[in-house]
């Protein structure tokens, strides 16, 4: 799909501020204000008034004449004319130089979207913030400086980027989205000559582009609709603080597998959408639980990946056919009783796809947070899920210590490889709530082993 836009340069003019000034320079004038004010003013004496002659009266004839010459009387002096001022009209200072302002590049479109299940086109803005002292400087040199030109290709070069597929998107109300990001065309030969006319009249402050064409990515909003994928179902998470490079490292493989996925079937099962944990794969030793004791392990971590999936597709109202949680309580795994551990082949996890539609899996990890997510979207429901807080049924101490031997470490070294937790029956409650009324119910059961601290030592 590709439509035809025009491009548009809007140069918004900002007019600047007059600069007047009120200057009490003449008399008259001072009077005027005075008036204005309700102030009596004492009235000043007229260029023509009586008591101001504007020619002075002849000298007498007995006048005694000066320096022996008889005195000649002087030329009057002219009044010096005094130019009215009308009142609330008071002289205007020289015009001052405008103040430096800010320019901001802006560019304008719409993107396809599907929005509480319709589909429609929400905004899509991007800008470039030439700062005042910036543009000041600009300004002085009279053109497109280098770095203002690396700064501009830079912005339309972003503008320019290839289509995306389309995803779903968090809205700034909070709401999910399903957006499609079209690919578009700008006029940079026209954004160049906008710019320098930018530069020429300092009271410009704003350019807007739009783009001259838009095409559209291989994944479309078709691609969901056409599935019944248009709603945001649930999202799973959990923390990996305290997590090894390589265990980190297996997690972000095995997410990787529901990045952006889509799930067509009725029967999903986690290994199979993983695919198999070997080095091909990209997975690298680390610790897993093998019978009593916590060894190294291909794909060690991938446990991190199954419990936040299985959060996911349980907020999300799907029915659980295969699950196991792991032996003992796992820190990582907070809150309890709803954790899911894989062991391939024998172990999986999987769910009855009950949702009429397909699924579609949106995965994000966060290093510095040490944050796992998993989202999935899919056909909307008339019903709402609730999740009610774990519930701890019975608790049982950890076992004493346990030393393992082990011939890898020098004589009488230790390590510690597993730390104590208590045993636990835990239950979570799913409610499934429609119109405010729950229609249906059920129990999640956990029993976790007591476990001890676990110290190899060697011989």
């Amino acid at each position: 799909m590709s439509r035809s836009l025009t491009v548009l340069l809007t140069l918004t003019l900002l007019a600047a501020p007059a600069l007047a000034q009120t200057v009490l320079a003449q008399p008259v004038l001072a009077q005027n204000v005075l008036a204005q004010t309700g102030i009596p003013a004492t009235p000043l004496p007229s260029p023509t008034s009586p008591e101001r002659p504007a020619v002075p009266a002849p000298l007498p004839l007995d006048t005694p004449p000066v320096n022996g010459e008889p005195a000649v009387p002087s030329e009057p002096e002219a009044p010096v004319p005094v130019k009215p001022v009308a009142p609330g009209r008071p002289a205007a200072l020289p015009t001052q130089p405008l103040p430096a302002q800010p320019l901001t590049l802006s560019f304008e479109a719409r993107l396809p979207a599907v929005v509480a299940g319709k589909k429609t086109t929400i905004a899509y803005r991007d800008t470039l913030l030439i700062t005042a002292e910036r543009m000041a400087s600009v300004r002085q040199q009279g053109k497109i400086t280098a770095s203002l030109d690396a700064d501009l290709k830079a912005f339309l070069a972003r503008l320019s980027a290839p289509a995306q597929g389309a995803r779903f998107e968090v809205q700034p109300d909070g709401q999910w989205a399903l957006v499609q990001h079209d690919g578009f065309t700008v006029d940079a030969d026209a954004a160049r000559r906008a710019l320098k006319a930018v530069i020429a009249d300092p009271t410009t402050s704003t350019i807007t582009l739009q783009p001259t064409a838009a095409y559209a990515p291989k994944r479309t909003l078709d691609y969901f609709v056409s599935r019944g994928i248009t709603a945001f179902l649930a999202a799973g998470q959990t923390g990996y603080d305290g997590s090894s490079p390589a265990r980190i490292t297996n997690i972000h493989v095995g997410t990787r597998a529901f990045q952006d996925r889509l799930f067509e079937g009725k029967a999903f099962s986690f290994n199979q959408v993983l695919g198999p944990i070997n080095a091909r794969a990209g997975f690298v030793p680390g610790l897993v639980i093998a019978g009593e004791r916590t060894a190294s392990g291909l794909g060690g971590g991938i446990c991190q990946v199954s419990t936040t999936v299985f959060r996911a597709l349980y907020g999300a109202g799907l029915t659980i056919t295969e699950r196991r949680n792991h032996s003992y309580q796992v820190y990582y795994y907070d809150p309890q009783g709803l954790d899911a551990t894989v062991y391939q082949p024998s172990q999986d996890l999987k769910f009855a796809n009950d949702t009429g539609g397909a699924l579609w899996f949106q995965s994000d990890w966060d290093d510095a947070e040490k944050l796992l997510v998993v989202r999935v979207f899919g056909k909307a429901r008339d019903f709402e899920v609730q999740v009610k807080e774990p519930n701890v049924l019975s608790t049982s101490p950890s076992p004493p210590d346990k030393l393992l031997p082990d011939r890898t470490l020098k004589r009488g070294e230790r390590k510690q490889v597993d730390w104590a937790a208590q045993g636990a029956q835990i239950e979570v409650e799913r409610l499934f709530v429609r119109g405010g009324q729950v229609f249906k119910k059920d129990v999640l059961r956990s029993r976790y082993k007591p476990w001890p601290n676990i110290f190899v030592v060697g011989k």
